[in-house]
């Protein structure tokens, strides 16, 4: 009998289902039956003051999806636009170039035989050149450059430098020739001045009209006009309200599905408040919620240097959140950048005796005069009656923009909310404001304070309280809770400092200095800071300060969970009642027993900030975490009631916006420093029309190779290159001593059958598979190939593996001694078995550097925090029929060494848990 014959037949045999390799799938279209069926009215306005009757609402359920997602739609017709149908696999993947040059887009126009597509340039080469050099990044790639070869190799080639100033015109500037005709009116700019009130304690007391600045800015209106008439952005933009459900097979009901702010409750509530609104007369048109979400935050656009911008970037609600990060998307749109009190403004206060109150003020008066240019009559009109537009499914809609979050970092939240302009709050702030205007009193003069101070006011007008208070908006609302600001360089950042500072108490040496830390590294600290501090207390001080790191770990974990469901949102409930009795146990317990002082680098930050000061700065007692009575600790209280109103909190983080600060730091590159503002609105409407034009032609894009290797369909990928050759004899002598290569080349022949006398490494394995929000994730691992002639010559894919899962307390690994028959084998990366004998897997390097035992990160993984408890959309995939038996006892194994059969390592492998190591 052969050696083929003799291998056993288990490559026929499927995995169970929730370990197999299962593509995510689109969310559920709109039943065929429901959306085969047109629409009773494409609407129309008509000359008539009739107000025609409202209609009434129903409802129709989509039919569950491989995941048992459910979408119940809230239409008195069916849909006249699913964006789910446009869905790709490259949509749902957060691997990086996923989309790849063979996906095809649907419904765009067939190319035509001449040039007037690319118009206003002359032809196509002269597009590709203006497209390549402002739109493919400031940093070009080798593939980049092999397509600008190409272009300019083309015998059609035509620089056309005139025309790029023209796409980058603007109102304001026609003396850069005569503007493009397009639908989009560019930027404008506007003159702000404010009332700089000086008290009667100066020279000359009494208002004066200060010229603060030119506002850059884009009209609201017209950015929805142009959102709403791009083809490409139309395609995935939502106009019906639904929800989202998941329908699992072993519990009795369903589960809401909390995710994208377009299928929240408030959102829900807006779209009900708006249908039962009396419609304008003569109008049956479906009326629609555009859903408006606002960041703004200051930046510094280089590195050194104090140069800065203070931009305002839009999103829209209607859109994924999951498209809003990703920048090659670009759905941020900039609509204004704010201006400070410039260094003019200190020459024109000059020996007039301005207070630091009365500079503060000014600040805040020339924020809200920004904001009061933006929210201009156009808008409030818009809000009130709607903004018609011929969308570009052929339907007229009528969308009433709305306001729905604005993300901000705490200083600037509180620059937004100035004051409770509502509820009988104008009149006092009125008083306020007679005083300081026309009393010439000072701004924090007692009278002024005896008026504002019980209520924390200030005399300041809010620009959205004066313009949109009439309909029923409340900015407080919209003040939504940033993860990024409050918890990662807030709580967290605060205590990991008083621990640092309990540490030098006790005589362990600091080696941070923390100096240019980012939220993402705070991050990071907070993800391996228990194996790192254990055992650096005494107890029972250092049970209370591991206790504490695994639960505010483990609520951040839950935080930023991308998709929640009622279930797990209990459980972060649960886990936000344990942070706080674990915080005030660690501050009646831990911090008591330390008399704590400052830092050195606090004391050295402290001493640079008051270098005019003359007196010495000695280190200051710092007893306790002082932020705990703080706004930043008591917003942990929020988040459960915000994702439940608002979805999850990745749609309306800071993270985003910071994010997108790239764009105008990278557009730096291209500028001068004089007029850079100016400059950025050039560049930025220069790109967008290019996108534009590009949107509306078909052409062949450039592939580079890293296209081709990051397709999220495949299981996995392993380059073709046989550049680092490994001859296996020579390898398995030079190595005859080590334990390692034991058995390797029976092992070998074993899986591999017959194989010739080479093996050859890759650097990365690429492994790519279904997250728990049912989306498309990538991780990298080492790996080998080789040949193998079997009926002819095979490739054939191998990991060599050291493999172990022995499960100890809460989440500890450790290797199988070295000398063990099973601690090294084979096995195929398409496979995701254990070999042989289906014990875990950990891949290592090499040994000489391993420690004894090793943690297992769980909270570095959004996964793992839903994955071992019930009510999540899950790769586990529940909603599949015929294993809910298996998935069941899956789900019931909570015991640490009842599920050590039961976690495979496909299961490490896809979800990237990070190990750390525990030093004994």
């Amino acid at each position: 009998m052969s050696l083929a014959q003799c291998r056993p037949r288990w490559q026929n045999c499927q995995l169970p289902k929730r370990f197999r390799d299962i593509l995510p799938q689109p969310p559920p279209t709109v039943p065929f039956d429901v959306h085969k069926l047109p629409p009773p009215s494409v609407g129309q306005v008509v000359a008539s003051h009739a107000t025609p009757s409202l209609p009434s609402r129903a409802t129709f359920r989509t039919p569950p999806n491989i995941f048992g997602l459910v979408h119940q739609y809230f239409s008195s017709t069916p849909l006249s636009h699913d964006p789910e149908e446009y869905v790709t696999m490259a949509d749902l993947s957060s691997i990086p170039d996923s989309r790849t040059a063979n996906e095809e887009e649907p419904d765009l126009p067939s190319p035509v035989a001449n040039d007037s597509q690319y118009f206003p340039y002359p032809n196509r080469s002269s597009f590709q050149l203006s497209d390549w050099y402002w739109n493919r990044g400031v940093q070009k790639s080798q593939g980049e450059y092999t397509q600008l070869v190409e272009i300019i190799g083309d015998e059609t080639f035509n620089a056309a430098n005139e025309i790029n100033s023209k796409l980058g015109a603007n109102e304001y500037d026609k003396e850069d020739g005569e503007e493009w005709e397009d639908e989009d009116a560019g930027w404008k700019r506007t003159p702000v001045s404010i009332e700089v009130p000086f008290s009667r304690t100066s020279e000359i007391p009494g208002p004066r009209i200060f010229q603060a600045a030119d506002l850059y800015h884009r009209s609201l209106v017209t950015v929805i006009r142009e959102k709403l008439t791009n083809a490409q952005d139309n395609k995935l933009f939502h106009y019906e309200l639904y929800k989202l459900s998941w329908n699992p097979p072993h519990l009795d009901a369903e589960v809401p599905i909390y995710g994208d702010l377009f299928m929240s409750p408030v959102f829900h509530d807006a779209h009900a408040k708006l249908q039962e609104m009396p419609r304008e007369p003569g109008c049956d048109l479906p009326q629609v919620v555009a859903t408006l979400m606002f960041w703004s935050d200051a930046t510094q656009l280089t590195s050194f240097g104090n140069t800065k911008l203070w931009p305002t970037y839009m999103y829209f609600g209607n859109e994924s959140k999951y498209c809003h990060c990703k920048l090659l998307c670009n759905l941020s749109n900039h609509v204004a950048y704010f201006e400070m009190l410039s260094d003019s403004f200190k020459d024109f206060t000059c020996g007039r005796g301005m207070s630091s109150d009365c500079t503060t003020h000014c600040h805040r008066e020339l924020f809200h005069k920004q904001w009061n240019i933006l929210l201009d009559d156009e808008f409030l009109d818009a809000y009130e009656h709607g903004i018609v537009i011929h969308c570009c499914n052929g339907i007229m809609h009528r969308f009433y923009p709305r306001i729905f979050t604005y993300s901000a970092d705490y200083p600037e939240k509180v620059l937004i909310a100035t004051v409770r302009n509502l509820g009988g709050c104008p009149l006092v702030v009125s008083s306020a404001q007679k005083l300081i205007y026309e009393k010439d009193l000072g701004v924090g003069s007692a009278a002024v304070e005896h008026l504002l101070k019980p209520h924390s006011w200030v005399p300041t007008s809010n620009a959205f309280s004066d313009c949109l208070a009439t309909f029923g908006f409340n900015i407080f609302h919209a003040l939504v809770v940033d993860l990024l600001h409050e918890f990662e360089l807030g709580v967290w950042k605060m205590l990991f400092v008083h621990l640092l500072r309990i540490l030098t108490v006790e005589d362990k040496t600091n080696a941070s200095d923390m100096t240019r830390m980012a939220a993402r590294n705070f991050e990071d600290l907070l993800q391996c800071s228990i194996p790192v501090f254990n055992s650096l207390l005494p107890e029972p001080h250092n049970t209370t300060a591991l206790w504490l790191l695994f639960t505010m770990a483990h609520w951040h974990g839950l935080v930023k969970l991308q998709m929640h469901s009622d279930l797990t949102i209990n459980i972060m409930d649960q886990v936000t009642s344990a942070v706080s009795d674990q915080f005030h146990n660690f501050k009646a317990q831990v911090c008591s027993a330390y008399n704590t002082q400052e830092l050195c680098q606090e004391v050295e930050a402290r001493t640079q900030y008051h270098a005019n000061s003359l007196k010495e700065q000695v280190a200051q007692s710092a007893g306790s975490p002082k932020d705990m009575h703080c706004k930043k600790f008591h917003a942990f209280g929020d988040y459960v009631s915000m994702i439940r109103q608002y979805g999850m909190s990745d749609s309306y983080s800071s993270e985003p916006g910071e994010l997108e600060h790239r764009s105008p730091k990278a557009r730096y590159r291209w500028m001068d420093c004089k007029s850079f503002v100016k400059q950025l609105t050039h560049i930025e409407r220069r790109q967008a029309h290019i996108r534009h034009i590009g949107d509306k032609i078909v052409h062949c894009p450039h592939v580079e190779i890293v296209e081709l290797v990051t397709s999220p369909v495949a299981h996995h990928h392993i380059g073709m290159t046989q550049k680092y050759p490994v001859h296996i004899g020579t390898y398995l002598s030079s190595h005859s001593d080590d334990l390692v290569i034991k058995n390797f080349h029976f092992k070998l022949k074993e899986h591999l059958l017959q194989e010739d006398d080479h093996m050859y490494h890759h650097n990365i394995a690429r492994f790519n598979y279904t997250t728990y929000d049912v989306c498309r994730a990538q991780d990298v691992l080492g790996v080998y190939h080789v040949n193998v002639i079997y009926i002819g010559t095979v490739r054939i894919e191998f990991l060599w593996c050291f493999s172990s899962w022995d499960t100890s307390t809460l989440n500890r690994l450790r290797f199988l001694p070295m000398d063990d028959e099973s601690s090294f084998s084979f096995m195929d990366p398409a496979d995701g078995r254990k070999h042989p004998d289906r014990l875990g897997v950990l891949g290592c390097v090499g040994d000489k550097d391993d420690w004894r035992e090793y943690y297992v990160n769980r909270n570095h993984h959004q996964a793992h925090n839903v994955r071992p408890r019930e009510g999540s959309a899950d790769v586990q995939h529940p909603a599949e029929n015929g294993d809910e038996e298996e998935y069941e006892e899956y789900e019931d194994d909570n015991d640490d060494e009842e599920r050590e059969d039961n976690v495979p390592w496909v299961e490490s492998l896809s979800s990237s848990t990070s190990v750390s190591a525990m030093s004994h």
